[in-house]
């Protein structure tokens, strides 16, 4: 796999080991790691030899293989709550999952033999693992472990960009632990300064990422995400941000922001006469608000922007517990012309049972399998018959986080047509977006 992020000297002070049986894996693991500038302390390979190696050493991130023939990962936040709790441990290292993703269509027993059962509906048919655990199953061991204390993330593949925000997470953890370097805890930091960063814009900056006909290399569409960084901290990763939002209930204040600056960026686009829908994400809550669809349409005629150009993307972290009253407002909001899309599909539990109920433009592929996909033939099924799945139901597809090159190819044979990611092109500051997209409509052009 080709990286294309690296975050020199920001992780340096990080004490990291890595956890498995597997020589390859540990090497794999190791040449990530190196790559974003962190030395692995070194790599053990059974639980026992962890207990006495973090007795003697200071250790900030332990990253793990989930594997089916070593349960030393999952047994990992026990022993780390035992230490913790004699007195041994004062602080807790930060957990990173990570192990080859599957899926799968759930089994029944007939006779004593297990089948695969056809009749299920679809949007319980296809069941994800990771190193042959369910991942429903994991983010349940995850959920209590976080509750016993101990932090703990799922990294479905080591890629680049979720080690980078995991990575950042662990340092934020590690600054709360620390006194010396700040003396609030982080959850007054949070709330203090998510408001303020909110309301008055300080720190953040909005981030367009292009996105690509795979084949040509015509620029077709964006993202619009945004970043926050923290005075003290730099960059904060949106695994830390957007759940500190959602819970201050200021998810709608985010969008709006994001919503304000995209048709900014229209508007320049619209004086050089180029035309490509912009994506923002949406959580179910936000799409959820009162006179939503009204109040886009409103801002969209008020610029005089066609409705098509604004895509919403539908985000899983604050599920909308009406899935009803959603499917109104999703509806009302296509109905203005609005394109809506199902960000990250393949990941959490609900995507499926969203996908067959609710309906949608877009879905785009979690960048998990896409990752994946030049080393795991189960990717390559996996990606090959969503592709499938979204020809059937009439939708658009997208690939995010393409990071390697030579994956290009082979998705586009897999039915992918449009991509996204750091391989193509890395999210921009808006003058550098502009340029690039203006500079590249000259070319195609020409």
């Amino acid at each position: 796999m080709i990286l294309h992020t690296a975050v020199p000297n920001e992780f340096k002070a990080l004490g990291v080991i890595t956890l498995t049986a597997d020589a390859a894996c540990a090497h794999r693991f190791a040449n990530v790691l190196n790559y974003l500038g962190v030395t692995p302390q070194t790599n053990i390979s059974s639980l026992s030899v962890v207990e006495h190696y973090l007795i003697d050493n200071p250790v900030d991130v332990i990253v793990c293989e989930i594997h089916p023939e070593c349960d030393a990962g999952l047994m990992l936040p026990s022993l780390l709550k035992r230490l913790h709790e004699d007195g041994t441990l004062e602080q807790v290292p930060s957990i990173f999952w990570t192990g080859e993703i599957t899926m799968s269509a759930p089994a029944r027993l007939v006779d004593g033999e297990r089948l695969f059962d056809q009749a299920v509906p679809s949007h319980h048919f296809w069941i994800k693992y990771m190193g042959g655990v369910t991942v429903s199953a994991l983010e349940s061991h995850a959920r209590l472990a976080r509750a016993a204390g101990i932090h703990v993330e799922i990294l479905r593949e080591v890629g680049a960009q979720e080690l980078v925000d995991a990575l950042r997470a662990a340092v934020l953890t590690r600054a709360k632990n620390d006194p010396m370097r700040h003396m609030e805890t982080f959850d007054s930091l949070a709330e203090d300064e998510v408001i303020n960063a909110l309301t008055t814009g300080e720190g953040l900056r909005f981030v367009f990422q292009p996105q690509f006909e795979l084949l040509s290399r015509r620029v077709v569409g964006a993202e619009a995400l945004v970043r926050w960084k923290h005075p003290h901290f730099g960059e904060i990763p949106p695994s830390v941000l957007m759940p500190l939002v959602n819970r201050l209930g200021l998810d709608l204040l985010l969008f709006s922001l994001v919503e304000m600056w995209t048709l900014r960026v229209m508007l320049a686009l619209k004086r050089e006469n180029i035309w490509i829908p912009i994506a923002v994400n949406a959580s179910a809550k936000t799409i959820c608000t009162p006179q939503f669809a009204d109040r886009l349409a409103a801002r969209m005629h008020q610029a005089g922007l066609p409705t098509r150009l604004l895509k919403i993307e539908l985000t899983e972290d604050v599920p909308e517990p009406d899935e009803l009253y959603l499917s109104a407002s999703l509806t009302a909001i296509r109905a203005k012309g609005f394109q809506v899309s199902l960000d990250d599909f393949g990941t959490g539990a609900a995507t499926m049972n969203l996908l067959a109920n609710l309906s949608f433009d877009e879905m785009k592929i979690d960048g998990s399998f896409v990752r994946d996909v030049g080393r795991h033939s189960s990717s390559r099924k996996v990606i090959g018959g969503i592709a499938n799945w979204a020809e059937l139901l009439n939708l658009s597809l997208v690939a995010e986080g393409i990071e390697d090159e030579s994956t290009i190819p082979l998705l586009h044979r897999l039915g992918c047509r449009v991509g996204q990611g750091y391989a193509l092109a890395r999210p921009m500051e808006i003058d550098a977006f502009l340029s690039f997209i203006t500079q590249k409509e000259v070319s195609q052009q020409s």
